[in-house]
C-alpha cells in the first residue's frame, strides 16, 4: 500500500492482512492524526514514513489480533517537522517491533510511545538517530507484564558529531504482575557531542501493595484493583487524539482486556 496524505485531518486506516508493506508520505505543512489498525499474519509487515518540510503526523499503529506480529518500520523527518507514533500492543500474541527514526534536517522532532500488555513475547526496539542539530526526541514506554509474560525494550538514541543543540530523552516503566517473567530494559545513548542534552529513567517493579489495600478497603476484589492499576499505567497513550470516542474506545479495550468488564 502507498498513502500520500495531502489534506490535514483525523482519519482510521485499517491494513488488511494480505498487506505485508505500506508506506506513508505527508506533505508538506499538514497537521495529520491517523489510527491504523492491522492484525498479525506471521510474517514481517514493513512500512517507510516520510514527512515533509513542516508537517506533523500523530499515527497510532494498533495490534487488534492475538497472530504472531512482526512490524519493522522506519520514519524520515525532514525540516521542521514533529512525529509521533505510537505502538499499542495489548493483545494476548507475541510481536516484534522495530523502528529507525532518522531526524536529517534541523527542527525535526519524533515522539514514540508504547503501551503493552505482555502476556506472551513482546519484544521492542526504537532508534532514534539525531543526524544534524536542533533536533529532539522523546521515547515513552509503558508495559505491564502478566504472569510467565516476556517484555523487552531497547531503546536507543544516538547524537553524531555535529549535532550541537539536539535532545534524546527516554523512559520506560515496566508493571509486573507476578514473580514469574522474564523482563529487560535495555536504555541505550551514544553520544558523540558536547552541547546537547540527554537522559534515560526506568522503573520496574511490582504494584504498590497499599494501593491495592486502599482499592481493596472500597470494596473491589484484588483482581479488579489490578484492573484499575493497569488502566491508569497505560491510558497515557490515548492523550495523542482529540477525539473523546476515540478516547473512550481504547480505555473500553483495556478494561474489557483485563476483565473490569465483558
Amino acid at each position: 500500500m502507498e498513502l500520500h496524505v495531502s489534506t490535514s485531518g483525523f482519519q482510521v486506516i485499517t491494513l488488511d492482512d494480505n498487506e505485508t508493506q505500506f508506506n506513508l508520505h505527508v506533505d508538506k505543512h499538514l497537521n495529520v492524526k491517523l489510527a491504523i489498525p492491522y492484525g498479525g499474519i506471521e510474517a514481517l509487515r514493513t512500512s517507510c514514513i516520510e514527512l515533509e518540510e513542516g508537517a506533523s503526523l500523530t499515527i497510532l499503529m494498533k495490534n487488534v489480533k492475538q497472530q504472531k506480529n512482526m512490524l519493522n518500520q522506519q520514519a524520515v523527518l525532514h525540516k521542521d517537522t514533529i512525529l509521533t507514533i505510537a505502538y499499542w500492543e495489548i493483545e494476548d500474541g507475541a510481536s516484534q517491533i522495530r523502528l529507525d527514526v532518522q531526524l536529517m534536517e534541523s527542527g525535526a522532532q519524533v515522539m514514540v510511545r508504547s503501551a503493552c500488555i505482555a502476556k506472551e513475547q513482546k519484544d521492542f526496539y526504537v532508534k532514534c538517530h539525531h543526524e544534524v542539530a536542533h533536533t529532539k526526541s522523546q521515547m515513552e514506554h509503558y508495559a505491564i507484564v502478566e504472569d510467565e509474560g516476556n517484555y523487552r525494550m531497547e531503546a536507543i538514541g544516538k547524537i553524531v558529531k555535529g549535532a550541537h543543540a539536539s535532545e534524546s530523552h527516554q523512559t520506560t516503566h515496566v508493571l509486573t504482575l507476578s514473580d514469574h517473567h522474564n523482563s529487560e530494559v535495555v536504555p541505550v545513548l551514544y553520544i558523540d557531542e558536547n552541547d546537547v542534552k540527554a537522559s534515560h529513567a526506568t522503573t520496574l517493579g511490582q504494584p504498590d501493595e497499599n494501593q491495592l489495600y486502599y482499592l481493596q478497603s472500597r470494596g473491589l476484589s484484588r483482581s479488579q484493583a489490578l484492573g484499575l492499576l493497569t488502566v491508569g499505567y497505560l491510558m497515557p497513550i490515548s492523550d495523542l487524539f482529540d477525539d473523546a470516542t476515540y478516547h473512550d474506545e481504547m480505555k473500553n479495550e483495556i478494561e474489557k482486556r483485563v476483565g473490569l468488564h465483558a
